[in-house]
C-alpha cells in the first residue's frame, strides 16, 4: 500500500522527519531513522516513510487540492495486515496536525484523497467511508470536527 502526507513545512527536511519521528515513536517506539543524502527514512516492521524536499512530487497535489503545501512523505506499508500500521500513522497525524495546524492530506494509490485538512477544517472523504472495499481507514482515529465531502476521482 502507497500513502502519501502532504504537509506544509517552514523548517528544513531534518527537522519535519525529526518531529515525524517523535510523533510515530510515541505509538510504535521500535521505529528508527536513517539518513542518506537529502532525504530521510522513517521504517519499522509494519511501514516506512521516507521524508524529502522535492518540490515535483508535491506541484501537482497543490493545484488538484488548493492546499498550502510544501513537502510530500511517501509512506510504504508493507504488512500483510495493515491495521496496525494506519493506526500508527493515523494516530501520527494527529499529533502533527495538533503540532503544525497548517494544510495537511492523505492521499492513497488506489482510494485518491483519504482525508484533508484545508483553512483548518478537516475533510474526509466520503467516498472512501462509504465504500471500504480498498481498505476500511480508521478516521475513528482522527480527533477534532470534521466534514464529509465525496472526494471520488480527485487525484
Amino acid at each position: 500500500m502507497e500513502l502519501a502526507l502532504y504537509v506544509l513545512n517552514k523548517q528544513d527536511t531534518k527537522q519535519l522527519a525529526t518531529l515525524l519521528m517523535s510523533a510515530i515513536q510515541l505509538f510504535s517506539p521500535e521505529t528508527r531513522m536513517i539518513s542518506k543524502d537529502d532525504y530521510y527514512t522513517l521504517m519499522n516492521a509494519n511501514f516506512s516513510c521516507i521524508v524529502q524536499d522535492d518540490d515535483e512530487l508535491v506541484s501537482f497535489t497543490r493545484e488538484e487540492l488548493s492546499l498550502n503545501i510544501n513537502f510530500c512523505i511517501s509512506i510504504t506499508i508493507f504488512s500483510h495486515s495493515p491495521e496496525e500500521a494506519l493506526r500508527v500513522i493515523f494516530q501520527a497525524i494527529n499529533r502533527l496536525i495538533a503540532q503544525m495546524d497548517k494544510d495537511i492530506a492523505l492521499t492513497d494509490s488506489a482510494s485518491g484523497v483519504i482525508f484533508l485538512r484545508s483553512n483548518g477544517q478537516l475533510v474526509i472523504n466520503s467516498h472512501c467511508q462509504e465504500n471500504p472495499d480498498i481498505y476500511d481507514w480508521p478516521y475513528n482515529l482522527l480527533e477534532g470536527d470534521f466534514i464529509e465531502k465525496d472526494m471520488a476521482g480527485l487525484l
